[in-house]
């Protein structure tokens, strides 16, 4: 912890990720509440698929803007595009322009995530690979744990609107971080990104697969809580704003105090494969939970919700660190191919949200039957990895 408090860049790289997660997070999960308001349900998981095509294609074509722009020119304009877009998302009352402004907006947030990843990796040093992506999953969590409050508070005396206009604030700092500390940073020798060789590089080697796999299906957990966990909890009679203030601020907790200590276990300890395995066990069962429990009760909603996100540190966590041990700063395309499981995971869930469409409106928790499934069988994938340890 002290080498890493010592390096000043990685300090910089950590208080851009808390930025870009106060701005990711604010609107998180109201956004699919705030779609509701001008397209149906088959609408908004259309509009999450095409935002996630749209990202995975414009992942495929960031190492060579970031070679032209270099990073640093190309994070500025990245940053610039977003809050604009952002703004005009939360201002615009026109559904098309809604949808264009959801699905760019989406895109720019995807190819930031992809920068924060590449000056992470920049800074780090192999042997601490596991603390640095644990802290960094730490501060992106914080940031995701205050933003609901944060949220919340701005929905209960004013608009969408306004909303948006404070997320995109969060990303004012992070233009002058940017252009007063990472100026001269040395590029990595970024290589065209392939995102279909890369997929055949990863499902080759049993232990790449196996963290991909635990990625995507974590990332498909979190697209769900997003799109249809504020929906589903609506039709039990709870809230948005309540859902907002007082259930996610408390469920989300584990994801800020336990990736630092999980990576640290994985650098010095155990490894990553039983704590992998772990949380996908937890992940799947407090999933199936999601579907047997049908109360309002806010504080049953907490404890299902707060033993779901131990599951998914654990994953996440597990998953970064072996990942990344794996995989070089230089080899862009396996870096593009991670980063983008967030978008592979919201294509499946927004597609699959189209097929059973008719079925949700009836019965809403079909979808958490069908992840809670989908999580389970992904551990057969993890057993046949090699650990670090």
């Amino acid at each position: 912890m002290h080498a890493i408090i010592k390096n000043k860049l990685l300090i910089v790289s950590y208080l851009l990720t808390l930025l870009y997660a106060l701005h990711y997070g604010i609107p998180l999960y109201a956004t699919s509440s705030y779609l509701h308001q001008y397209f149906g349900s088959s609408t908004v998981s259309m509009l999450y698929m095409f935002g996630a095509i749209a990202a995975l294609i414009g992942s495929m074509s960031v190492a060579k803007y970031m070679r032209k722009f270099h990073t640093y020119g190309f994070t500025i304009g990245l940053v610039i595009a977003e809050i604009v877009i952002t703004i005009a998302f939360g201002i615009s009352k026109n559904p098309l322009l809604i949808a264009a402004f959801f699905i760019t907006h989406f895109l720019l947030q995807t190819l930031l995530y992809v920068c924060l990843n590449v000056f992470i990796e920049s800074f780090s040093k192999h042997a601490e690979t596991g603390s640095i992506r644990g802290l960094f999953l730490t501060l992106l969590n914080i940031g995701i744990l205050i933003s609901p409050i944060i949220g919340g508070s701005i929905l209960s005396f004013a608009s969408f609107s306004t909303l948006y206009i404070i997320a995109s604030c969060m990303l004012v700092p992070f233009i002058l971080l940017v252009r007063t500390y990472l100026y001269h940073i040395e590029e990595p020798a970024y290589e065209t990104i392939n995102m279909y060789q890369a997929f055949r590089v990863a499902w080759k080697n049993k232990n790449i697969r196996a963290a991909l796999i635990a990625e995507f299906m974590v990332q498909c957990f979190y697209a769900v809580m997003v799109i249809y966990s504020p929906i589903y909890l609506a039709t039990l009679g709870i809230p948005l704003t309540v859902y907002l203030t007082a259930i996610l601020p408390f469920a989300l907790i584990p994801l800020v105090v336990l990736p630092y200590e999980l990576g640290y276990l994985a650098d010095k300890r155990y490894g990553e494969k039983e704590l992998l395995i772990g949380g996908l066990l937890i992940l799947s069962l407090t999933v199936f939970l999601c579907v047997i429990v049908t109360t309002a009760n806010p504080v049953i909603w907490v404890i299902i919700l707060l033993l779901s996100r131990v599951g998914a540190a654990c994953v996440e966590t597990m998953a970064f660190a072996y990942y990344f041990k794996k995989v070089g700063p230089e080899d862009a395309s396996l870096t593009a191919l991670f980063s983008n499981t967030l978008s592979f995971a919201t294509i499946v869930v927004g597609a699959l949200g189209i097929l059973i469409g008719p079925f949700l409106i009836a019965r809403p928790q079909l979808m958490f039957v069908i992840l809670g499934c989908a999580i389970l069988a992904s551990v057969a994938y993890v057993f046949p990895m090699k650990d670090t340890r």
